[in-house]
């Protein structure tokens, strides 16, 4: 995929990130509704094409270097929490700073809309569980890098963490030993901490392509 094609995806995705929330905060008539019902599905024929095929469902012969940067570019795209073509992904950011004593922290910033919402102004739990675990992975890479899945994932909740407002995380490795990474986290809003976390991560095999 080019740029343009990439960028022009983007451009959809908030579109459709913008109108995900205006589902949940504008109320409007039924006729409306089928109106915009009908431009979707118009625009659902136009995105017509072949599939695209993720990372491991290329065959291992195929997979040359422009390959594989181009379906690693893809999959981070298309992530979950971080896809900037993934209009369900906030988009989370995620990049790292050093903390004061020397260590590497991962950041991640982001700002949940009202489509995550739980309790009243505030983000449903699970979501917030769902960041802390995509900012957290990001640690792994501190400690190697090599492929790990999350063995287990604890949150402390000190206090509501709000919708709509400028969210920061912090993670970091707190220990790294054989095929265990055991790493910490925090959310803040304007220095306050929100809730807290705790993730150990298990390094596996590789998976195969198929």
């Amino acid at each position: 995929m080019d740029e343009a094609a990439r960028e022009a995806g983007i451009r959809l995705a908030d579109e459709v990130r913008a109108l995900m929330v205006d589902l949940h905060r504008v109320e409007v008539s039924a006729d409306d509704l089928e109106a915009a019902t009908e431009h979707l599905q118009a625009a659902r024929h136009a995105l017509d094409g072949p599939l695209r095929l993720r990372w491991y469902e290329i065959p291992s012969g195929g997979m040359d270097d422009e390959t594989r940067a181009r379906v690693a570019g893809q999959a981070r795209d298309h992530s979950l929490f971080r896809g900037s073509r993934n209009p369900a992904a906030p988009p989370l950011r995620v990049t790292t700073e050093a903390a004061d004593d020397g260590s590497t922290l991962v950041v991640g910033e982001v700002r949940v809309d009202r489509c995550h919402e739980g309790p009243p102004g505030r983000i449903h739990g699970g979501y917030l569980a769902g960041l802390f675990d995509d900012v957290l992975s990001g640690t792994v890479s501190l400690a190697g890098g090599r492929p790990a899945v999350t063995g287990r994932l604890r949150i402390r909740y000190r206090q509501a963490t709000p919708i709509e407002t400028d969210l920061r995380f912090e993670a970091w490795v707190d220990h790294a030993g054989g095929r265990r990474v055991l790493s910490r986290a925090r959310c803040l809003v304007d220095g306050t901490v929100t809730a807290e976390a705790e993730a150990l991560f298990v390094v596996v095999a590789p998976p195969e392509a198929t």
